[in-house]
């Protein structure tokens, strides 16, 4: 996998991030900066981290399934798309615990399940890495730095912005990427 397709992973990956940054910054405009910077450090490490252990998950599994992986890791990629878009289009029941979970406070216990929360599709794109030829210290921190500045940014579009700027269309083409990616790796 090319550098190219890494940074597009990482962005989209940060995706989640970034959504949930800006409606800490719209839900409670009364949070400390430092606050949100420690917030958008821990998406940081917790995507790299998810993505990390789902690489050495996949490693220990590529033993049994060396056939097929492509295959696999193409549908974990087309998987996670098509959840995406569908979340975008139809709603995510987490989507508004995590906003009301933003407007009370932004305590650390808070930022810690936000973290986990939106690491989860993290786990599974490293589990799709174990079964391509990914440069892994790059992927990682691609996808932990993309977190973090998008975290910081979407924390600054909340806190600045008007509601109009809460809109699905980034997910929809996070999730239109991901789709694309994987059947580029298929073919």
């Amino acid at each position: 996998m090319g550098i190219i397709e890494i940074i597009i992973i990482a962005i989209v990956e940060a995706m989640d991030c970034f959504a949930v940054s800006i409606a800490t910054g719209l839900s409670k405009s009364g949070i400390k900066y430092s606050r949100a910077m420690l917030q958008a450090v821990s998406f940081g490490v917790f995507q790299g981290g998810m993505t990390l252990l789902g690489f050495f998950l996949g490693n220990f599994a590529e033993r049994w399934f060396s056939s097929v992986g492509t295959p696999i890791a193409c549908t974990i990629l087309c998987i996670l798309g098509i959840r995406m878009i569908w979340e975008a289009v139809h709603g995510d029941a987490g989507e508004q615990e995590g906003e009301q979970l933003a407007a009370k406070n932004l305590t650390i216990a808070n930022i810690l399940l936000l973290s986990i929360a939106t690491s989860i599709d993290a786990f599974a794109v490293g589990i799709s890495f174990a079964f391509m030829n990914v440069n892994m210290a790059l992927a990682t921190s691609a996808i932990a730095l993309a977190s973090f500045v998008m975290g910081v940014i979407g924390y600054e579009l909340g806190r600045n912005a008007a509601k109009k700027f809460k809109t699905k269309i980034p997910e929809i083409i996070a999730g239109i990427i991901l789709i694309i990616i994987g059947a580029k790796m298929f073919v």
